[in-house]
């Protein structure tokens, strides 16, 4: 079987072309680590956590437009209980009060008898970054949120940092 190399290379240009359309393809679905992924909590989990959450305390993991996703600790109702880790999407709003509170590193203030007065300064949620600790509160119970896996408003995130 003798086949002429203009059709040969045609046939491997379409080859070439279409294994490219099929990666590029692949790649444009949104990709979620495990680390950003947003879950609901794990039945025999929902029993054990306090029934009403206001605020929760974490690392960020993912920054977006204008939401967050918190590595949190969610408390339970035996305080006995080590807190579970779980992510949740929080949102913030134009309501929604951005803060950074700066603290002296413990060993800035060893053996100081200064007061020790933090600084705070108001930010965007655009000026949040991954690795950030925060403290984040609501106006509401966001126990169902958290339960189903769904985002809530932030009513103030707090980023906790020591310099």
């Amino acid at each position: 079987m003798n086949i002429k190399p203009g059709v040969l290379i045609a046939i491997v240009i379409i080859l070439a072309v279409a294994v490219v359309g099929i990666i590029l393809i692949g790649s444009n679905k949104p990709k979620t680590s495990p680390a950003t992924e947003i879950k609901p909590l794990e039945q025999s989990q929902i029993a054990d956590i306090t029934e009403e959450i206001k605020g929760i305390s974490g690392k960020i993991v993912a920054v977006g437009k204008d939401t967050i996703v918190v590595e949190a600790l969610i408390m339970m109702k035996d305080p006995s209980k080590p807190p579970i880790k779980h992510n949740i999407k929080v949102t913030a709003d134009a309501n929604t009060k951005i803060t950074k509170t700066t603290f002296p590193s413990p060993e800035k203030i060893m053996g100081s008898t200064k007061p020790v007065e933090p600084k705070e300064e108001t930010l965007t949620i655009n000026q949040l970054k991954v690795g950030d600790t925060v403290d984040i509160r609501t106006s509401e119970n966001v126990y169902e949120n958290i339960k189903a896996g769904t985002p809530f408003v932030a009513k103030e995130i707090d980023a906790v940092v020591y310099e």
